[in-house]
């Protein structure tokens, strides 16, 4: 569905070239994790699991020193991490690691250069306070609720899951990168704020929650497509090429991992605060946001930009809002200073390079290239 080389026909049994690949552009790495997504799985059947992002995280490292120890060619180039949605999580919990075992060495065997986080769950507490502005506010698209009732509950709701995810906070240290302990405040809030803020909104539409331009498909994630991708990889001559063993199942979104996730509490934990230590020390983050969806919306990724304390806020802050142009054509809106970047993409969903993959491959171009800003020059505020 998204940046790499191929896509899969409807019947899910042959690959179709993806012309807006960002490997077009760049050298690509692709990797399932934390264990037992995608294709991944422990050797080692006792191995205990993977509950949280900084353990996770480790993994990835120990990965990535393991790939540039064995293509040392590739060391000198800028490194640059992305993701989506639970990325949000994982690439703070990443580039921390990296950025923490680099100045132990005097001669680091790679070197970070930048985040791009594209509609992550980055900072809780800033984004659920936007739920219910998406909902209830006229937005690009329309109105999910139409009931003043239903929306002053939403508020109503909405404002007790701050306090939660506060408790959560002042209890959390995600700047540790030791194995976590369960946390019974994270997992309360949680708990409760998906059940009473986001819960009752999607009950109340048959919309796509990922995409609100859309009807929800009845796929997963509401996505037809996602059937036809896990048909493609389940086939046992698409798992000989790719060197996976036949009797793996893959997993396209493992419910065994987000409940895990889920009840040590790593869901609601701000991993927001690592973003400040990184960008402090000159690693660039690119936070970008299809504008159509309602799970990270767009609202609530430009507020944890703007609240973040680093070296820059006050400059940040002082930035007003410009228009974005790909290929000539107005495409979003940016806010931009040193190496703090937010984009937001018009007509976009959670998915943003399956709804606008030529934009979007701009758009990675442009920023792994230092041209992010270029033909962005009209400035306003208050979009």
């Amino acid at each position: 569905m998204g940046i790499g080389p191929c896509h899969v026909n409807k019947e899910g049994d042959r690959a179709l070239p993806n012309l807006q690949s960002w490997n077009l552009v760049s050298n690509v790495i692709y990797l399932d994790q934390p264990v037992n997504s995608g294709y991944s799985y422990y050797k080692n059947s006792s191995t205990a699991l993977i509950t949280d992002s900084n353990t996770a995280a480790q993994d990835v490292y120990v990965f990535l020193r393991l790939f540039f120890n064995e293509f040392s060619h590739l060391s000198e180039s800028d490194f640059h991490i992305a993701g989506e949605s639970y990325a949000g999580h994982f690439l703070p919990a990443i580039a921390t690691i990296i950025n923490q075992k680099n100045e132990e060495e005097s001669n680091p065997l790679f070197r970070l250069k930048s985040l791009i986080i594209g509609n992550g769950l980055t900072d809780p507490l800033q984004q659920y306070k936007y739920y219910k502005a998406m909902a209830c506010e006229k937005s690009a698209y329309g109105t999910l609720v139409s009931s003043s009732e239903k929306c002053d509950e939403i508020e109503m709701h909405q404002n007790e899951c701050q306090k939660l995810i506060e408790s959560c906070y002042n209890s959390s240290d995600v700047l540790s990168l030791s194995t976590m302990k369960p946390n019974e405040a994270c997992i309360v809030a949680s708990q409760a704020c998906n059940a009473l803020v986001v819960k009752p909104i999607i009950d109340s539409t048959e919309l796509n929650m990922y995409d609100i331009r859309k009807q929800c498909e009845g796929g997963p994630l509401c996505y037809d497509y996602f059937d036809a991708v896990k048909t493609y990889l389940d086939h046992s001559e698409v798992k000989s090429a790719l060197g996976v063993k036949s009797s793996i199942k893959f997993e396209l979104c493992s419910h065994t991992i987000n409940a895990n996730f889920q009840t040590s509490g790593d869901w609601m934990r701000p991993y927001v605060n690592q973003i400040t230590h990184l960008l402090n020390n000159n690693i660039s983050v690119l936070a970008y946001a299809g504008d159509a969806d309602f799970m990270c919306n767009w609202m609530g990724i430009k507020a944890w930009t703007l609240n973040l304390p680093w070296n820059g806020h006050d400059d940040y802050s002082k930035q007003g809002d410009s228009i974005w142009y790909s290929n000539g054509t107005i495409a979003g809106s940016i806010r931009s200073s040193g190496p703090l970047t937010f984009l937001r993409l018009f007509n976009a969903g959670h998915m943003a390079p399956y709804d606008q993959p030529q934009v979007t491959l701009d758009m990675f171009s442009r920023w792994i290239f230092g041209k992010i800003l270029q033909n962005s020059l009209t400035s306003y505020t208050n979009l």
